[in-house]
């Protein structure tokens, strides 16, 4: 079954898409171009871009409580921008439909100035909301189903920081650590760090290396600190390097 926040991204989808291509039939049909097809399709872009709101309105409620036990601090501010945003957006595109039907049930035009203010309205909501739903899931993870591979992050390391708070050989611990069971490093540099997907790392690696190339994925530094960076090098540190023996 699908997730509760995977069926809000795919309503939210509908109307990120419906809104800009209903702009775009608007300021095509006011230069004069496009003719019958564009008139034909027009009303099926609006009620997609309405259903898409009101669809991503009503999964984004119970999504927006879950993000209120997943943002702390101050970036709960996010969930609400977030919030009223999608609340802006729905009024804008449910008086753009309205609007539009008047117009068509009085046999006038669809493509007048006001509803191009309104797609673009529109449009800026859209884009809008989504930079702040992007960082919501990108940055705070909200959204994603049992935090996702992030989960095993922050188990791997709250595992790793009681076995060195209990008195365990750095080396150790960084060995259980690195395992598919810990923080799950084996998975894609090999049980012995030797270099699967990823590279061999057998012998240790910098700080600096690490932080380049994870500190914006699965182990950020708020999480990973460097004290458990350190353990799990420790163990690495104990392995032939083949990457010298091989020089």
């Amino acid at each position: 079954m699908p997730h509760l926040s995977e069926l809000h991204g795919a309503a939210t989808h509908l109307a990120v898409v419906a809104v800009p291509v209903y702009l775009l039939i608007l300021l095509v049909r006011r230069s004069g171009r496009g003719g019958t097809p564009l008139a034909a399709a027009e009303p099926w872009v609006v009620g997609a871009a309405v259903a898409g709101v009101a669809l991503a309105g009503l999964t984004g409620l119970l999504v927006w409580g879950q993000s209120k036990t997943e943002l702390r601090g101050n970036s709960g501010r996010l969930g609400t921008v977030h919030f009223w945003l999608g609340i802006a957006l729905a009024v804008i595109v449910v008086a753009v439909a309205a609007w539009r039907y008047r117009r068509a049930d009085t046999d006038r035009h669809t493509h007048g100035l006001e509803l191009v203010a309104g797609g673009l309205l529109a449009l800026v909501a859209v884009l809008a909301q989504g930079y702040i739903g992007g960082r919501m899931t990108y940055e705070h993870g909200v959204g994603i189903d049992s935090g996702g591979q992030l989960a095993q992050t922050a188990s791997g390391t709250a595992q790793l920081e009681v076995a060195l708070a209990t008195g365990a050989p750095p080396a150790e611990a960084g060995r259980q650590a690195f395992s598919t069971d810990g923080l799950g490093c084996a998975s894609c540099h090999g049980d012995h760090a030797q270099g699967q997907r990823g590279p061999a790392l057998a012998g240790g690696v910098e700080l600096e290396q690490f932080r380049g190339v994870h500190g914006h994925g699965l182990f950020p530094p708020d999480v990973v600190k460097n004290a458990d960076f350190a353990a799990i090098n420790a163990w690495l540190r104990t392995l032939p390097d083949a990457r010298r023996e091989s020089r």
